[in-house]
Formats: C-alpha cells, structure tokens, sequence
C-alpha cells in the first residue's frame, strides 16, 4: 500500500506538479506499470459491462448502449445493482453485490492512478509519487499529502483488478448457466473469495441478538 512521504523519507526533496518535470519519463518502467494498472482497470469495466447486458437480457446492443452512456462509474454500478434484482437466486444476487462493493474500493485506487498529479525525489530512484489536486492547490503540497509508489504498488493494483475482473468472469458464466458452473461449486468458491466473503457478511448484517429469557 502507498505510503506519505513523510514516512518514507520525511526529509526527501522532491518535484511534484511542475511545469515540464516529465515525472513519469524519469521512472520509465514504474510508468509502464501505473500504465498498466490503469489499463487493469478497463478490463474490469469491460466485464461489468459483459454482466450487464447477461442480467438485463434482450437485445445485447442496446443494453451495451445503456450502460456506456453512464459516464459515472458509480451509476454503472447501480444500474447493474438494478438489474440484479431479475436474478431469482437471492445467493447469486447477493454474490454479484458483493463483487459491486469491492469494484467501488478498487475504483478508488484506478481514480488517483488516472487523476491525481505525479511526482518524483531524487532521493527515492525506485518511486514515483503522487499528490490529490485538491491537497496540491487547495491546501499546498504538504508532505503528508504525497503519497510513494514503487513496483509492489503497482503490481498489487494489477493483481487486485486481475482477480475481479475473474469474479465477474465467473458470475457470467454462473448467470448464463454454463457447464462450469452446473454443479454449484463456482459459485461456493466465488462466495469462499476473502474479499467477497467479507463483504457478504456485511450484507447479512450484524446477527441477530435473541431477547432476554424472563427471569
């Protein structure tokens, strides 16, 4: 996970948001990374797309249309929220919000990839840093608002949209009823998955507290 640059190195001198520093150029394969990251991502929209047209049904290219017109993701991910609800198995419904819950955490770490300012230090060869626009304009590039990227990072943000972006691979085959997952068991071991395990378990809410016996 990235960590502020004060931790790293508090007393590192670094350029960030400058005119023509070309940070990326100077960390060429960290940017082929955070490019590849980024890219991770796409792969992941495509196959929420792919589920979207397999719950709403009908004709494939107007689903397709309906969904890329949502420029927000979050209203992709509400529109497959609601489609959803014609899926019969409330075990598979619940499956497919789980993995909508752990997209919209994903998303957040493709958004500062995409959106916030990079950087670098002299004093950090193997990173590349980054800062939030507003922490940069609003309220000035304090060090703890910098944030280190070195290859693990990257490659931890690949690796974590590779694997959703296989969950939702695995819920089209489940929705389309295909010969893997006949018997019931993709779909036992998509719900078995940490990150889905947990969110179903906060979609069941805390249990259920029985009353106090009378004395």
């Amino acid at each position: 996970m990235p960590q502020p640059l004060s931790k790293v190195k508090p007393d590192a001198g670094f350029t960030i948001g400058i005119l023509g520093s070309r940070a990326l150029s100077r960390r060429p394969q960290l940017a082929v990374l955070a490019a590849e990251a980024i890219g991770s991502w796409a792969e992941v929209d495509s196959f929420m797309l792919r589920l979207f047209v397999r719950l709403l049904g009908g004709d494939a290219a107007i689903a397709g249309r309906i969904y890329l017109a949502l420029e927000i993701q979050s209203a992709k991910s509400i529109a497959i929220v609601e489609a959803v609800n014609a899926v019969r198995d409330v075990k598979v419904q619940n499956v497919i919000k789980a993995a909508i819950a752990v997209a919209k955490m994903r998303q957040k770490a493709r958004d500062k990839l995409a959106h916030h300012t990079w950087g670098f230090s002299d004093d950090l060869p193997d990173a590349l840093l980054l800062i939030s626009p507003k922490a940069f304009v609003v309220e000035g590039s304090g060090i703890d608002e910098v944030f280190v990227y070195r290859e693990k990072d990257f490659l931890d943000i690949i690796e974590a949209n590779e694997r959703l972006s296989r969950y939702f691979q695995q819920l089209i085959w489940i929705i389309g009823a295909h010969p893997v997952s006949s018997n019931g068991l993709l779909l036992d071991a998509l719900s078995n998955e940490p990150e889905i395990a947990e969110r179903l378990s906060r979609l069941a809410g805390p249990p259920e507290i029985p009353p106090a016996t009378p004395p």
